[in-house]
């Protein structure tokens, strides 16, 4: 299987819309499953024009995948869970997680948005501030690149010092092993890592936002990648 997640088609500082098309051809000639693990398409912080012009292409293609017999997993987050009933009338299977077996290996797959303390006490004041956040990037498309780096900056300061909760997504991953999973794979935070904790692999799939990187899940091995253009699976 591959996963991709946070491809954020509509907002204006994606990147995704210039070359996820391709790399899907990629996955079919790859002959793996496909799994977007969240937030493909960005509907709180993109225009209705953005949105149309980025993400119909995308659906259009994941539905010739789907009907060409590819195995289609669409993993709702966030920025995109008001897509629930539009994608279930799609060929691909829609679901708030993913559990599957591969190798020997039991794996979790969710966006991990629910995992975030803030949003999980507050989603209604996290979706706001995030429609807040769209008319800033409606203004400027860096906006999201400075952004990142205050939280890069932000998240630092708390692993220094060793806060509780400073690894609130690796505290998910662990009580999921305590559960049976052996691996678990999240996005949302937009961090690629793959990470030994206590009990099992953590994998993040990062974003492509600023990257385009992919996870890949064979005979229970996870590994990440980041795509180039023109490069194969």
């Amino acid at each position: 299987m591959v996963v991709v997640s946070d491809l954020h088609l509509g907002s204006p500082a994606s990147t995704a819309v210039l070359h996820f098309g391709a790399f899907l051809d990629e996955v079919e000639r790859s002959g793996r499953a496909l799994c977007v693990n969240g937030d493909g398409f960005d509907l709180l912080q993109s225009s209705t024009v953005g949105l149309a012009t980025a993400g119909f292409p995308v659906l259009r293609r994941l539905q010739e995948l789907a009907v060409a017999g590819v195995p289609v997993y669409y993993v709702l987050g966030n920025h995109d869970l008001a897509l629930e009933h539009v994608l279930f009338d799609l060929p691909f299977t829609v679901a708030p997680f993913l559990n599957l077996r591969s190798g020997d290996r039991l794996i979790r797959i969710e966006h991990g948005h629910v995992h975030e303390p803030f949003y999980a006490r507050h989603p209604g004041t996290y979706e706001l501030g995030g429609r807040l956040g769209k008319l800033a990037l409606l203004a400027r498309a860096d906006t999201y690149e400075l952004w990142a780096r205050a939280q890069e900056r932000v998240d630092d300061r708390r692993r220094r010092a060793d806060r509780p909760r400073a690894y609130p997504h690796h505290d998910a991953a662990v009580d999921l092993f305590k559960r049976g999973f052996d691996a678990v794979v999240f996005g949302h935070t937009h961090r690629p890592e793959v990470v030994e904790l206590d009990g099992g692999t953590f994998v993040n799939g990062g974003d492509w936002m600023q990257r385009r990187t992919y996870v890949t899940i064979d005979a229970g091995a996870l590994a990440i990648h980041e795509w180039q253009p023109g490069a194969s699976i």
